[in-house]
């Protein structure tokens, strides 16, 4: 184990980990676009952080690095690097809204890690993954969350993760289909609106485009392709399963690395 004194991790949500220190000794090796490897080069020897590798934030908390993500100031200069379990993904966003609430009801900037449409037993259904936690705050929350309607079951798939898995709502099951097949216009324009409304996000932002098929975000895209959409084109790609899907081998902590 390898122990790296001089730089700090900050824990910003769920699923990051924000990692600040003395860049002027960091440097990166990267995969094509994807940063690989950070090594910090101190005198009494490297720290080097890799993705896959767990970090160990506090006495108990451990993370899992699978994404490396470099923050720049407005000069090109380092900030941070936010190290990321996983970025969030698109069941998070349009998915998720499906059980109704907003992001504050589902601690979204606190514990929650990433929404699935999809597990290892489940098909069809709507996962959340959280970060567990002993405080009274989040066992009332997870009471909460086990008292809905369409919960199915709770699991805990690490010391560190707790699984939510609910059945979609029936009214929500025609939209629900829609989005697995990536037919975001078709989305009821109820639980279009759901979805906005839940994430406080403009109809004329990205995520508004997408469902309403705006025309300014239909010209960006041909211009950005170099090619003329059919009229019916969907505006955003369909999802992936790998990604949509809960998979605990990648979001597991493995054996301590960092602390």
């Amino acid at each position: 184990m390898v122990t790296c004194q001089t730089v700090q991790f900050i824990p910003i949500n769920g699923r990051t980990v924000r990692l600040t220190g003395d860049f002027s000794v960091c440097t990166t090796e990267k995969d094509g676009k994807n940063i690989k490897t950070l090594t910090f080069d101190f005198p009494d020897g490297p720290c080097i952080i890799t993705v896959g590798n767990t970090i160990t934030v506090g006495d108990t908390a451990r993370f899992k690095v699978n994404v490396i993500v470099e923050a720049k100031s407005s000069f090109g200069i380092t900030t941070h690097y936010d190290l990321l379990t996983a970025p969030l993904t698109t069941s998070s966003t349009m998915a998720l809204p499906f059980l109704g609430g907003n992001r504050g009801l589902f601690m979204w900037d606190k514990m929650f890690v990433n929404a699935f449409v999809a597990t290892e037993e489940y098909e069809d259904c709507i996962a959340l993954l959280y970060r567990y936690s002993g405080q009274p705050i989040f066992t009332k929350f997870e009471s909460a969350l086990c008292s809905f309607r369409t919960f199915i079951k709770r699991i805990d798939p690490d010391p560190y993760h707790v699984l939510f898995i609910f059945d979609i709502p029936e009214d929500a099951k025609l939209s629900y289909e829609h989005f697995r097949n990536g037919r975001y216009s078709l989305i009821d324009d109820k639980w279009k609106f759901k979805i906005l409304d839940f994430h406080g996000f403009d109809a004329h932002g990205h995520t508004g485009q997408v469902l309403f098929q705006a025309p300014a975000l239909r010209k960006s895209l041909e211009e950005e392709l170099q090619v003329i959409l059919p009229e019916d084109a969907e505006l955003y790609d369909k999802i992936k399963m790998t990604k949509e899907r809960y998979n605990p081998e990648y979001y597991s902590p493995k054996k301590q690395i960092f602390k």
